[in-house]
């Protein structure tokens, strides 16, 4: 479906939630389109012992676009899946010329394209060596995740 109004990221959220409609299906997002405003981070390589994410993106370094065109994908995983994914949406941007992106923070979008796919499926393939996953739900580290996810 077109986005035809400039929306900000708060803005694209709502409009989400409007759209996907089925809070306990997984879906894929995608927007293509011009975008005014763009901010990204990318957390950069580590090594073992590897740190909590917590602590990798304290010296992440951001990126901000403007007046770009490039492409919005990412997800919106049901509040079911916390501890094994991140619940709620998650982005990532990547300009047209493949060139430069990350995760997304913050975005305004001039106008673009949405499309929206649901998945009824959840798949989880566990690398050898992994028997058992248990959801890590203690709320601290769940809120910590929160802060990281939003920057």
């Amino acid at each position: 479906m077109p986005l035809t109004a400039p929306v900000d990221y708060a803005a694209l959220r709502v409009h989400l939630g409007k759209v996907v409609g089925d809070r306990a299906a997984c879906h894929a997002i995608r927007i293509d389109g011009h975008f005014g405003y763009v901010k990204t981070r990318s957390v950069p390589r580590q090594n073992k012992p590897y740190p909590p994410l917590v602590e990798a993106v304290k010296h992440q370094p951001t990126f901000e676009f403007r007046d770009v065109r490039g492409s919005l994908v990412g997800f919106r995983f049901p509040d079911y899946v916390q501890g094994l994914n991140v619940s709620g949406y998650h982005f990532h941007f990547i300009t047209e010329d493949r060139t430069a992106g990350g995760h997304l923070l913050e975005c305004r979008i001039a106008r673009g394209e949405l499309r929206v796919d649901q998945e009824s499926d959840l798949r989880l393939e566990l690398p050898p060596g992994v028997n058992e996953v248990m959801p890590d739900l203690v709320a601290p580290k769940r809120d910590a995740l929160k802060r990281v996810e939003n920057g």
